[in-house]
């Protein structure tokens, strides 16, 4: 008797995602506690999958670097796989900045840090989001301003520039309109222009032009020496230079926060942000090569009016205590000097007198020394205090010289504004500040109600409309970054 169509399997006794749950709720005590707490409290519904890993997990596990290798029909490797991407999505979103000797940032404040739940959290939003696939670009998109800024301009440099021939041009006299040399064909062919026979034209002008506004040179339109060192650096380089500040940019949070302070080490330069609108820019005095300002996260949490200034050990030995062998007792009267018997917070003024300077100027014996309050402090008017064991902080100074030079690098790491007193009124209110100012010349602290993120980096290369401003790498950092990765410039293929 002929056969009959096959007849078709017997239907699951439970559905796909009641499998799925089952499994997540055999597996479920191994996972991450946070991943576990998301499951229970959701009654082990899926996320991930929905009878078969679902697009967006697909593409997120990529990201991710997550094996997927769970088919629709294997309830228990779809669990696995949910487990693995909830526990992989989770990390990420608590991991926090690499902080200490050898990472990029030397210290991030404890309350910038991702606390206890974010991962349950970041699973929650991804569950709640109306679409999946959106809220995970979105997130995995998330980058600080200063990373989006940078990776544009980038982007628009190579576009630009990167694809142009790599031809030395040979030292010599400086190549501008009316001159004719050798040189000028190497320079139109280095910048993408048909050889004309040695003419510096109106075309070669403006190419000139464009490739120094896109490095941060002067606008001349003549190739000088530091221009043709620029075309001979080449385009790898200096994209090698953006990629290095790429990297200690993406060190910081990929939100800054409504209220922050960003400071810029290389620039000599800080702004302070409120809900989006740039309130306040000045210049700023950072540390010298040899006691650079460290790129750190911190919170101001409150300002100390008519400060004090707590003079360091090294600085009482090999500063104050020779001068006073120079000049006598008298030096410390007239800087507003006083000594302490110890750094305690009962400490007692000590006659200085009685004090063996000679033992101190020579290392033999370490007193405490401070400045009082008043125009010769070297903290000025206020100091804004956010607490890390580095001893950083940002201050007012009474040396006003410095911040009109080009490279502003003489502290010993601290932070000296050009205008701490605008910034300490809109951080305390401006009552508050200017009472505090007038309490006779005597120090006083205000506690901020909300205390306010400081983003402390070094940027040596700043997107302009055209390309970028390079900033002397004064602290060795690019240098340092360029050890690790490959390098290479342009070639030598021209005669004289």
């Amino acid at each position: 008797m002929a056969q009959g169509p096959a007849e078709p399997p017997p239907a699951p006794s439970v559905a796909p995602e009641e499998a799925i749950a089952a499994a997540l709720r055999s597996q479920i005590d191994a996972a991450d506690p946070e991943v576990a707490a998301f499951y229970r409290a959701r009654g082990f519904r899926p996320l991930w999958t929905q009878a078969r890993p679902r697009p967006e997990a697909l593409e997120l596990a990529r990201a991710l670097e997550i094996e997927a290798a769970a088919g629709p029909d294997d309830p228990w490797r779809l669990a696995e796989f949910e487990i693995a991407l909830s526990s992989a999505w989770a990390a990420r979103a608590a991991a926090g900045p690499k902080v200490g000797e050898g990472e990029l940032l030397a210290f991030v404040d404890p309350r910038l840090l991702p606390r206890a739940g974010r991962g349950r959290a970041a699973l929650e939003a991804a569950a709640e989001a109306a679409s999946l696939q959106e809220h995970l670009e979105a997130a995995l998109a998330a980058r600080n301003p200063i990373v989006e800024n940078l990776d544009r301009a980038l982007e628009r440099y190579r576009a630009q520039w990167s694809g142009l021939p790599e031809i030395f041009i040979p030292a010599g006299r400086e190549l501008a309109p009316g001159v004719r040399d050798p040189r000028v064909d190497l320079l139109r062919l280095r910048l993408g222009l048909p050889d004309t026979g040695g003419a510096y034209d109106e075309v070669l002008e403006g190419a000139v032009r464009a490739f120094q506004r896109a490095h941060g040179l002067p606008d001349t339109g003549r190739a000088d020496r530091t221009t043709l060192e620029a075309l001979n650096a080449g385009a790898a380089h200096y994209e090698r230079l953006v990629e290095a500040n790429l990297e200690r940019a993406s060190a910081l949070p990929a939100s800054f926060g409504e209220r922050f302070i960003l400071v810029d080490a290389a620039a000599g330069q800080l702004w302070y942000y409120d809900h989006g609108q740039q309130l306040a820019a000045m210049k700023v005095v950072t540390g010298k090569p040899s006691q650079p300002t460290p790129m750190m996260v911190g919170m101001v949490s409150h300002l100390i009016f008519n400060p004090y200034w707590n003079v360091p050990e090294d600085l009482v030995q090999t500063s104050i205590a020779p001068k006073v062998l120079e000049h006598g007792l008298g030096y410390i009267e007239e800087e507003g000097l006083e000594v302490l018997s110890d750094y305690t917070a009962d400490a007692v003024v000590l006659d200085p007198a009685a004090v063996d300077w000679r033992a101190v100027a020579a290392g033999a014996l370490s007193v405490r020394v401070r400045q009082k309050p008043g125009p010769k402090n070297m903290m000025g008017k206020v100091k804004l205090m956010l607490p890390n064991p580095l001893g950083i902080y940002l201050h007012d100074t009474p040396h006003r010289g410095d911040f009109a030079r080009s490279q502003r690098l003489a502290s010993s790491g601290c932070v000296r504004l050009e205008d701490a007193m605008s910034l300490a009124r809109l951080l305390a209110g401006g009552d508050k500040a200017e009472a505090a100012l007038a309490v006779g010349g005597e120090e006083r602290r205000i506690d901020l109600a909300e205390p306010a993120p400081v983003y402390i980096t070094y940027l040596t290369a700043a997107p302009t409309s055209d390309g970028f401003i390079f900033r002397p790498d004064v602290y060795g950092l690019d240098a340092g970054w360029a050890s690790r990765h490959a390098a290479g410039a342009i070639s030598a293929v021209g005669g004289d």
